[in-house]
């Protein structure tokens, strides 16, 4: 029957692994020669090997990742994706997996998503094409990518997620248990005296985003507090917590008495807008962050917040990347979950 039309291309390529033979019977060459002229061997004619190259990216061929990759050849190299540079939570957790890696003579392929999920697919789409061995990830917060992630599973490409991983998803992952850990931080604000709380919310397509509501929540309820109404909607960065902070204060009534943020950015964006209004913490407002990064003991006062174990995590997600690649047959995705503590500074208590 030969290739679709090209109005029915697209369709089919979405559905189909194209392979070599498809692109050899597209041109009407044999698969010999397509194979040479994607390996840019001397002996085919630049005409040939411009129309095969063209021939593949037409029918978005990608070569089969359950070959062994270069003909039995490792590459040496493992892909990581991260949402952000701009805090030092996710650098951190590189270098984590950088120390295991580097003992197995690993060389990393770094990216970032930009909190993106376009640009996430460009670079799943460029690790790809770079035949990587296998991919670490932390998924952007505007999630959506689930699809992609499964086609690269089911062809053969070991993945493992860290702190921001899909729910639906049966993949190896790396994480805390952050439900647990936000009610520790609430209820750590409810033993200070604190009652008119708040949680300062984080992106809604992330899942440690529901976990840490979650646990805001369980901890009010234990303690006869209405959590309704009490979560506010922010973000990740610190303009983020300014702004959700800017708009409590503009809207008037009264204050809360504490806050417990999604993560430290937002934490300290709301400590900026409070210190701007001349509410003073924690006298008036007590705060709490989470993943505590390297800001937490230089702002004033220093931050109350949730340390995960960075390192460990990203030493984590690359031994049970490395379990992937060294097994014999495919494995079971196994999830590792890490201790993490509260560390109690002024921002909740005062000196």
């Amino acid at each position: 029957m030969g290739l679709p039309t090209s109005t029915c291309l697209k369709s089919y390529c979405m559905n189909t692994h194209i392979t070599i033979k498809d692109i050899a019977k597209a041109l009407g060459i044999s698969t010999s020669t397509v194979s040479r002229a994607l390996s840019d061997a001397w002996d085919v004619k630049r005409e040939t090997r411009e129309q095969v190259l063209a021939m593949a990216k037409k029918l978005n061929y990608h070569p089969n990742l359950n070959a062994k990759n270069l003909q039995n050849k490792r590459t040496g190299t493992i892909g990581i994706i991260i949402p952000e540079f701009v805090s030092s939570f996710f650098p951190n957790v590189v270098m984590g997996i950088q120390e295991v890696l580097y003992q197995e003579n690993y060389h990393m392929f770094i990216t970032q998503s930009n909190e993106s999920r376009n640009q996430e697919l460009d670079n799943l789409r460029l690790l790809r094409e770079h035949m990587v061995e296998g991919i670490i990830i932390s998924t952007t917060n505007e999630g959506g990518n689930e699809e992609a992630y499964k086609e690269l599973m089911d062809n053969g490409m070991p993945l493992v997620f860290f702190n921001r991983c899909p729910k639906t998803l049966a993949a190896p992952k790396v994480l805390i248990d952050d439900c647990l850990m936000a009610e520790k931080a609430v209820e750590h604000l409810i033993e200070t005296g604190r009652r008119r709380i708040l949680h300062l919310v984080g992106p809604v397509n992330l899942e440690v985003s529901a976990m840490r509501a979650q646990g805001f929540s369980n901890a009010l309820s234990r303690h006869g507090l209405d959590p309704e109404g009490k979560c506010i909607p922010a973000g990740i960065f610190i303009k983020d917590g300014q702004a959700a902070m800017e708009k409590l204060l503009a809207e008037g009534g009264q204050l809360p008495d504490a806050l417990f943020c999604f993560n430290d950015p937002v934490a300290i964006g709301a400590m900026k807008a409070l210190k701007n209004a001349r509410v003073r913490v924690p006298e008036d407002v007590a705060i709490v962050g989470f993943s505590e990064g390297s800001m937490a003991t230089i702002v004033e006062p220093q931050l109350t917040t949730v340390l995960q174990p960075m390192k460990e995590m990203g030493r984590q997600a690359a031994q049970l990347l490395l379990d992937q690649l060294k097994a014999t047959r495919r494995q079971s995705p196994r999830t590792v979950c890490l201790e993490a503590t509260l560390n109690i500074r002024e921002s909740s208590v005062g000196k």
